[in-house]
């Protein structure tokens, strides 16, 4: 736990704009949802390990696809953000036009960790591009290695906040 509690606190800016790129585009989807026709029903689903595995599958892929910016200096990142969180901003709000008993019973349980977690694999994709610009501007040689690590520590804490929130969503949000 005081690793993960040491990244938080050197990857503390990067945290923070992870999280405002995902949930700012998930902002931008849900405000656009209005101009849009999308029909969203409500389909039961069993609970099961198969829908777990299916569910954890999706999630882990686009944090996965987020997390190639460390690879493309961010580039991955945003790209994930502006599809992933505009695709997921305007379900939302199609699913809040189903009504907000249906909205709070089969999203809101695993929604409050799973878009968090989603910007912390968003953070993940930006470590070594932030960390190039800090250094840059701070005329410092840069940490190439460490940001790696760091980049990969806050890929495993969002893939672990992604396995509760998806056990949340099968065992939970289906019923």
């Amino acid at each position: 736990m005081a690793f993960i509690a040491s990244i938080a606190r050197r990857q503390r800016l990067t945290l923070v704009c992870g999280q405002v790129l995902w949930l700012g585009c998930l902002l931008c989807g849900i405000l656009f949802a209005d101009g849009m026709s999308q029909t969203v029903h409500v389909e039961p689903k069993q609970p099961s390990v198969d829908l777990f595995t299916e569910i954890l599958a999706n999630n882990c892929g686009i944090a996965a696809m987020a997390f190639s910016g460390v690879a493309t200096f961010g580039l991955g990142a945003v790209l994930v953000s502006l599809f992933a969180g505009l695709s997921s901003g305007l379900f939302i709000a199609h699913a809040y036009a189903l009504g907000a008993g249906p909205f709070a019973r089969t999203v809101l349980p695993h929604a409050v960790l799973e878009l968090p977690a989603f910007g912390v694999a968003v953070a993940a994709g930006l470590v070594p591009a932030l960390a190039l610009a800090r250094a840059l501007l701070a005329g410092r040689k840069v940490q190439i290695s460490q940001s790696l690590v760091d980049a990969a520590a806050l890929l495993g804490l969002s893939m672990a906040m992604l396995v509760v929130a998806d056990c949340v969503e099968t065992w939970v949000s289906t019923r």
